[in-house]
């Protein structure tokens, strides 16, 4: 199986640019191991960025829950730096647009070898992902931290960009068809972590999305594809085949409908002579009843004349009624003046009901504020002015407390350092020099360092010491270079020894003490070394030796537990002086609280008599309301009476109205009605009275025949003839498959032309159907010229109909063999398909079992149901319901079987780590596991930690997941590494630079990022 670029080799270092808060410094990572990340945050753990980092160092290693083949591209861009999010002003910082992640990767056993970069260019705009690769090390080492983000741009830039990959290819071609890491995360971005392996207890991981999940771990997914490569084949000949028999249905209809033409044409040509014989009836019929309803029409206009009449007198009736009513501008203007003086004293009463209320409520507020005055004054005592001088006493004394706690704190930590110095060999003056020397490369050493003094000798070697305290020891070889380095610390003291200290390499200063032993004589009481040549005496008898490391340290150390209990003495003193000062302020805080309720009580008479004035206004403002309301009434009445009589009498006259327009408006209709019968149409169709008499077989002036049959007359309305008409001629078009409404089908432009004409010209709402006869005669004339040249043509339809029939039986048969075979091909590759898919869950199954009894469970299955697709056109149904074992003697329940959520977490993780365990090639995978340690006791926290501690030293999986504090006693007894997340204030717009804690015993990986780790950090 393809490994991709990458293959098996090992996620060494991560370094982010513009990603989140995070700086641009290198994270290392210890590969193989369960690499522990905490952190701390302003107040706590969180906010310092632990789950972003992850995201991003899923996203480089191809998370598939990133989503690239659908919506996660776009989403990539909540990864940059925003400075919202960060907590800052964005006045100060400007949004990221473009950010970078970069990977370090190799294999352990040939690291520089194989080392490989990959670099991940995230956009705020389309293309949101771009990722370049090379071999090598490509990382910024700048010690600055904007420059290194310029090198980042360079960097990428620098990179082949034939290497270039896209959002939804990266994956697959760095790391292969199976998912290199595997990430449950609380969020990625803006976007809220969804259901997965590791959260089973949820709910929202239903069996079929876990078999998914287990299939796609182990790498049989590229199975299911190559099945539905097959099944696409198969669905193709199938649709292919269904062609061809569709086909041969729609040729065969297309045959019948041929053959049904022949028929189809001959009932036209019935139909067609039907419909005109009716239309030449509807002319005769439409004649007389024109003449008929002449008649009637002018009977009617007579009618309305005399209706106008009488509306006339009404009218001029309701006028004069008008016009004797009271003028409506006086009782207008006398109802208004009420309202306005209604309004006024609605108004004064609404400002007296605001004082009123506004006057309770004041009282009630203090009220309020006396009552809370009164309570908080309660145990006061004292003098005011007393209770603050005291106050501020005992202030200046916390003050002073502080100091003196702040001062014994600084001196124990003198002390300390102190202490650190002397037990590294480099305290004082010989401590400087030393540095100094060390910084330019040559090594040195504290004369009295290395020399122990035993405590007979005391007397005779320290009088001749104590002038070389700040003395130090070098190389003869290198006095030259010692005196340049030390140019600019004046005092400081060497000693040369010899380069080969020859018979006694362990006292390479024994040369200078017997130099120092010969020149310097001793003398007795007191003791005193003498140098005769100088006049020089070194008086001796110290109470402690200075000679020596361990005898400074002990020194020291007794100097520090000194400071300590100083440190102890203030620091009680000081909270004494605390508790002094809390209980003063509580003193005058309820003296203040005293004196206010006071001050409040005797205002408290002058608001009630206040509050008693405005109620008496309220009254007296109330009753003038009440007058003006009345008054206002009456106006109302009276100039609605008026209105009221002036209405009734324009209705009468706008009746009046009414009826005069109805009636001339009628006489108009009628008119228009007798000019509409267009008599003169009917005549020029139908001819005289006489003739449409007897073409409607009806009485005439002429005289019968004796003798003769009276034939029944034609009792048909005229609309009815013509409806029946236009209806034979409907049937004769649409038997030859004419729409009648457009024309469409009509063989000939002609025809279709004519019945297009004929439904523009048809009127429903007039009193004929057609605007003139041609909208009947023109498609009827067409229709039969097309119909005349088919006569001789339909006797061939038969024999050629065959012919094409046979050809496409041929083709079918060919169709339905070549289904069957892909059929077989589809079976025989499902079977192999199904054996696979079940190995591989048997493997996951297998190596859960064991991880859940060696963390001391009780044994745990994965029942499933595999199932090929039923047709081309349905999917494989893989659905795995994990099951396990919750006491000794118990039953296997299924994973949603609600119980101990410690229990399922555990469980969770120990099926996240079977399926990597059971996927090949586990070297290399990483796994991110974000609030690692929610729902665990200790018991459990130990069995997750310890399982996840021992796959990764026996598969060399890395596993990276956070820990709270509450977490990290427990992780660093099974962490191979601790990575440590800072954001120290609000005020930041980025992290520290991460802290990283931990062992690689791969030296070769540890030296080739070393720069890399090492660039903008402060080493101290």
């Amino acid at each position: 199986m393809s490994l991709g670029i990458i293959g098996d080799r090992q996620l060494l270092c991560v370094q982010t640019f513009d990603i989140a808060r995070h700086p641009a410094t290198a994270v290392g990572i210890v590969p193989g191991c369960f690499v522990a990340v905490s952190g701390k945050g302003p107040r706590d753990a969180n906010e310092s960025g632990k789950t972003s980092w992850l995201a991003s160092v899923a996203l480089l290693l191809g998370d598939p829950e990133w989503r690239m083949h659908s919506s996660g591209p776009a989403t990539v861009a909540d990864l940059l730096f925003e400075p919202q999010t960060a907590g800052v002003a964005a006045q100060g910082y400007a949004p990221a647009t473009t950010g970078y992640i970069a990977g370090l990767f190799a294999a352990p056993d040939d690291v520089s070898g194989t080392a490989h970069t990959v670099w991940m260019k995230l956009s705020a705009t389309p293309t949101y992902v771009e990722v370049r690769h090379a071999p090598g090390i490509h990382l910024a080492t700048a010690q600055d931290d904007d420059e290194r983000h310029r090198q980042a741009a360079e960097i990428y830039r620098g990179l082949p960009s034939a290497s270039s990959l896209g959002a939804t290819r990266y994956a697959t071609a760095l790391y292969g068809p199976v998912p290199r890491c595997l990430a449950f995360l609380t969020s990625r971005g803006k976007r809220r972590g969804g259901p997965s392996l590791l959260k089973l207890d949820t709910g929202l991981f239903t069996p079929a999305g876990i078999g998914t999940a287990l299939i796609g771990l182990t790498g049989r997914a590229s199975l299911l594809d190559t099945d539905a490569s097959l099944r696409h084949d198969l669905g193709e000949a199938e649709h292919e085949l269904q062609t061809s028999r569709t086909e041969d249905v729609d040729s065969h209809a297309i045959e019948e409908r041929a053959l049904r033409a022949v028929t189809q044409r001959g009932n036209a040509r019935e139909e067609l002579a039907r419909a005109q014989e009716l239309w030449a009836l509807h002319y005769a019929r439409g004649l007389l009843d024109a003449l008929e309803r002449a008649e009637q029409l002018h009977a009617a206009l007579d009618d309305q004349a005399e209706t106008l009449a009488r509306a006339r007198d009404e009218r001029a009736s309701a006028e004069a009624v008008q016009r004797a009513l009271e003028d409506p501008a006086r009782l207008e203007h006398r109802r208004d003046e009420t309202e306005l003086a209604e309004q006024m004293a609605e108004r004064l009463l609404d400002q007296a009901h605001d004082e009123e209320s506004g006057a309770r409520h004041r009282l009630a507020s203090h009220n309020r504020a006396l009552q809370e005055a009164e309570d908080a004054a309660a145990g006061a005592r004292g003098d005011l002015d007393d209770a603050r001088h005291e106050a501020g006493r005992a202030h200046q004394r916390t003050v002073a407390c502080g100091v003196r706690l702040a001062e014994a704190d600084a001196r124990l930590q003198h002390a300390r350092d102190d202490l650190s110095r002397a037990a590294e060999g480099r305290y004082g003056a010989v401590g400087r020099t030393i540095g100094t020397l060390s910084t330019a490369g040559i090594s040195a050493r504290g004369l009295l360092d290395g020399l122990v003094l035993p405590p007979e000798e005391r007397s005779a070697w320290e009088p001749r010491l104590a002038l070389y305290g700040d003395a130090v020891c070098i190389g003869a070889s290198e006095v030259p270079a010692a005196r340049r380095a030390l140019a600019d610390q004046p005092g400081a003291v060497l000693i040369a020894v010899p380069d080969d200290t020859g018979e006694h390499p362990d006292d390479p200063v024994r040369d200078f003490l017997n130099a120092l032993a010969r020149r310097m004589r001793l003398e007795r009481g007191p003791d005193t070394a003498v140098d005769d040549a100088l006049g020089l005496c070194v008086l001796g008898g110290f109470t402690e030796p200075f000679t020596g490391r361990a005898a400074l340290v002990d020194r020291l150390r007794t100097e520090v537990a000194r400071a300590e209990q100083d440190l102890a003495a203030a620091r009680r003193l000081c909270d004494r002086a605390e508790e002094a000062e809390a209980q003063s302020e509580e003193l005058v805080r309820r003296l203040v609280a005293a004196a206010s309720a006071a001050r409040l009580r005797s205002q408290r008479p002058a608001l009630e008599r206040e509050l008693a004035a405005l109620q008496r206004r309220t009254a007296a403002r109330r009753q003038a309301r009440d007058a003006a309301e009345s008054a206002l009434r009456q106006a109302v009445v009276a100039h609605a009476t008026r209105a009221l009589q002036h209405a009734q009498a324009q209705s009468v006259i706008d009746k009046a109205r009414s009826v005069e327009r109805q009636a001339a408006q009628q006489h108009a209709a009628l008119e228009k009605q007798i000019a509409a019968l267009d008599i003169t149409y009917w005549q020029e169709h139908g001819g005289s009275r006489e003739a449409a008499l007897r073409a409607l077989r009806r009485p005439t002036t002429s005289p019968v025949v004796e003798g003769r049959q009276t034939p029944q007359p034609e009792r048909r309305s005229e609309s009815t003839l013509r409806l029946r008409a236009g209806r034979h001629l409907d049937h004769a078009l649409e038997a030859v498959g004419i729409d009648t409404d457009t024309g469409a089908g009509a063989p000939t432009t002609a025809l279709q032309d004519a019945v297009r004409h004929r439904n523009n010209l048809s009127d429903d709402s007039a009193g004929r159907a057609f605007a003139d006869a041609t909208a009947f005669e023109t498609p009827a004339h067409a229709l039969q010229d097309w119909l005349d040249r088919f006569t001789d043509s339909d006797a061939s339809a038969a024999q050629r109909i065959a012919a094409e029939r046979a050809g496409r039986a041929d083709r079918i048969a060919f169709g339905e063999q070549k289904a069957a075979d892909l059929r077989m091909s589809l079976r025989t590759m499902q079977g192999s398909i199904a054996l696979r898919l079940a190995q591989a869950l048997d493997d996951i199954e297998d190596a859960l079992a064991t991880l859940n009894r060696d963390a001391g469970l009780y044994g745990a299955e994965l029942h499933r149901v595999l199932t090929p697709p039923p047709s081309p056109r349905d999917v494989w149904r893989c659905e795995v319901t994990p099951y396990w074992r919750r006491s000794p003697h118990g039953p296997l329940l299924p994973y949603d079987n609600i119980t101990n959520s410690a229990q399922e977490k555990l469980f969770s993780i120990h099926l996240v780590l079977a399926a990597l365990l059971a996927s090949p090639h586990p070297r290399g995978r990483v796994l991110i596991l974000d609030e690692l340690g929610d729902s665990l006791g200790t018991h459990h926290r130990q069995e997750v930690l310890g399982a996840l501690a021992k796959c990764t030293r026996e598969h060399g999986i890395t596993v990276l997941g956070t820990c709270q504090e509450s977490l990290l006693d427990d992780a660093a007894e099974h962490c191979g590494e601790l990575l440590y997340f800072t954001y120290p204030s609000h005020t930041e717009a980025l992290n520290a630079p991460t802290r990283m804690f931990g062992y690689d015993a791969n030296g070769e990986r540890v030296e080739l990022t070393a720069d890399a780790l090492l660039a903008g950090r402060a080493w101290w």
